[in-house]
């Protein structure tokens, strides 16, 4: 029995241009990184919610998200 090979084709994948910088990503990776510590730490009761939207603000001063809009500490899961 012979089986049949079918040619794959396929289209080069095409690079595109950002605007985003390599700072920005790396501001991005640190601020959700700082994010999920206080996070855990809200959740396991060592610091209030107050504390967490503190701290956040404060990283987000320091480690400007790429859309600072987008996030919100007004609504905190516990």
């Amino acid at each position: 029995m012979t089986k049949k090979v079918k040619t794959v084709t396929h289209q080069p994948l095409m690079p595109f241009k950002t605007n985003v910088t390599q700072q920005q990503l790396l501001n991005e990776l640190h601020y959700q990184q700082s994010r999920q510590l206080i996070t855990k730490l809200l959740n396991k009761g060592l610091i209030s919610e107050n504390e967490f939207k503190q701290i956040d603000q404060l990283n987000q001063q320091s480690f400007p998200p790429l859309k600072p809009e987008s996030v919100d500490t007004s609504t905190v899961q516990s």
